[in-house]
Parts: structure tokens; C-alpha cells; sequence
């Protein structure tokens, strides 16, 4: 038992001191304007790395309604929910949210033919599809909550 204290020890140490990883987290509420419909939900994305994303948005029960990941070029949308899952519906997601994490990085304003991405100084992101009439509204979630 004594041979195993001092290596038990620093594997203990090991398991204690935080990694230096670069993996950051960002949560926010997200309400989606959709020809009039309305969507609340909440969007959790990971950035991995200098390009990749991943994240899923789900609503407030936790019941999913689709993951995404971008990396760095195109966004990809996966799991979509049953009523979501048509192929013109993943499409649209797939060409908004490839404008959205591409630019999500830089915090200004862009526009680009018929959609655009502005910031708030108070972290909150709007995007508009003018083609589509679809609003995306992610405002930060408090971390104290």
C-alpha cells in the first residue's frame, strides 16, 4: 500500500489541476421569427478551435431540435426534428447558420445580399434573411442563472 501512495498521489494531483484547454462555451436564447411564427429556444455552441463550432439548439425542456457544426468554410446541420427535417428547411438552416458562424467571431456588423448579422453592444445578435422573412435573435444567457 505504501509502494502505491505517492503514485496515487500525483495521479490524484493530475486529475486537480485544470486543464489550459481552449474550448470556450456560449449559451443564448434564440427566437426565431419564421413568416409570422414564432420559435423560442436555446442555442449552445462550443468553439473548439480557431475555426470549428458545434452546437445544437434545443428548446427549454431540453428536447432537441438540431445540431449544427461549421468548420470554418460551411456549416453542416445534423439531427434535425421530425416536423423540421424536409430538405428545403435543412437548407435554408444550412446557408444561414454558415453566414452566422462565419462571421460570429469578428462581433460587427455584416451584410451580404439578403441576409445580415448586426451586433448589440450588449452581446445580442440579430440576423435577418430578407429572401426567407426569417429573424434569428440570440441573446446571451446570464451565467449566474
Amino acid at each position: 500500500m505504501r509502494k502505491f501512495l505517492i503514485s496515487i498521489s500525483l495521479l490524484i494531483l493530475c486529475c486537480l489541476i485544470p486543464c489550459q484547454a481552449q474550448d470556450t462555451s456560449r449559451e443564448y436564447n434564440l427566437f426565431m421569427q419564421i413568416r409570422g411564427q414564432e420559435l423560442t429556444s436555446i442555442c449552445i455552441m462550443d468553439f473548439s478551435d480557431e475555426q470549428n463550432i458545434v452546437g445544437t439548439v434545443m428548446n427549454e425542456f431540453g428536447v432537441k431540435a438540431f445540431d449544427f457544426t461549421f468548420n470554418g468554410k460551411k456549416a453542416k446541420v445534423l439531427n434535425v426534428v421530425g416536423p423540421l427535417n424536409k430538405w428545403y428547411i435543412r437548407k435554408i438552416l444550412k446557408a444561414d447558420f454558415t453566414f452566422i458562424m462565419s462571421n460570429i467571431r469578428q462581433g460587427q456588423d455584416v451584410t451580404k445580399k439578403k441576409r445580415t448579422l448586426t451586433f448589440s453592444p450588449d452581446g445580442e445578435m440579430l440576423f435577418t434573411n430578407s429572401r426567407y422573412n426569417i429573424r434569428y435573435t440570440f441573446t446571451p444567457l446570464n451565467s449566474e442563472q
